[in-house]
Parts: structure tokens; sequence; C-alpha cells
């Protein structure tokens, strides 16, 4: 199984997130730890909540260009609404997403978000609270969100449905399955 690993962190130290790192994984056959396959990362200088530079393949086709970029761009814009970050360099807080293929036909049909406090590898002893879209049909359309108080504002809303929808589809767009 392949799965996202997104650390958002408080570098600047003034209580908003202003860098997120994406860390592409493969689960190992044998016990021990997962394989790290690739990472980017961006970063928000001033945290406004808007990236000011960002880095890394995250289509993992091995070539970083314009659409690298943009989905980069999208997610990790995405990711600093969420209010689930770290202070300084901590990585104690995570965002682990991945997809299943119920279905059995090879393309996706959900894509699950599972948020942790805690270190090591991802299990059910650090998982805090969960989200997920799906493609109920399997016609290759998100089309039902599963979702609670994503952005942590005390409020379950719309912009937690838009939060998981985006950041959904935008990781669909990595081809990382």
């Amino acid at each position: 199984m392949r799965y996202l690993k997104v650390t958002v962190q408080d570098r600047i130290g003034n209580g908003r997130a202003d860098s997120v790192l994406l860390q592409f994984y493969e689960t190992a056959c044998t016990p021990g730890d997962d394989i790290l396959l690739n990472k980017a990362f961006a970063l928000d200088f001033d945290a406004d909540g808007n990236v000011d530079y960002k880095m890394g393949d995250v289509t993992n086709n091995g070539v970083e260009n314009n659409t690298d970029q943009r989905l980069l761009k999208t997610f990790a814009n995405a990711c600093l609404k969420l209010n689930w970050f770290n202070p300084g360099a901590s990585t104690k807080r995570y965002l682990k997403m991945f997809t299943e293929d119920s279905a059995g036909d090879g393309s996706p049909d959900t894509v699950r978000l599972h948020f942790h406090e805690g270190t090591g590898k991802p299990t059910d002893k650090t998982l805090a609270y969960t989200a997920a879209a799906y493609d109920t049909d399997n016609n290759g359309t998100l089309d039902w969100m599963l979702h609670f108080d994503t952005d942590n504002d005390g409020d379950t809303d719309a912009t937690d449905q838009e939060l998981v929808a985006l950041l959904s589809g935008t990781y669909l767009k990595f081809k990382w399955r």
C-alpha cells in the first residue's frame, strides 16, 4: 500500500502554520519501517495562509514541472487551513492519506484522511480522527464526503467538506496509489 504523510509546522513560531512537508511512502512487506520514496515541500514565508515557495515532484513521474507546482500549491494551501500543525520542528501531528479500491477495478473509489498525533509509524493508537471522500458510483468523480471539524475551528460545516474534497481530489491527481 502507498500513502502520503503530510506534516505541517509553525517554524516561525507565531502560532500559524507556515511549512508543509509531503512524504510519499510505500508500506514495507516485512515488519519495520515503511519505505520513503519521494518528498516535496511548500513554505509560507509570511504565514498569510498562501504558499510562497514550493518544490517537489508530486505527480511522482520523475520530473518536476508546472503541473507539480500547481498541484503542490493547491494541496499545501489547503493543508495550511487544517489547523493541524506542529510547533517548531516537531513532527508529532501529521495527516496520512491513502486510497482504497473497493470495487476491485483498479481505480480508487475512496480517499481516506487519517489525522494522527504521535511518533513512529502510523497506528490506531496515534489516530486522532478521520475524514474520507467517496466515488459512490465509481465513475471517477468524488461525490460524497465524510468529514468532521477538519479545520479545527469548533464547527462542522461546509468549509470542512470543501477542505476534504480539495485535499482528496488533489491527492488523486498525485496518482500515488
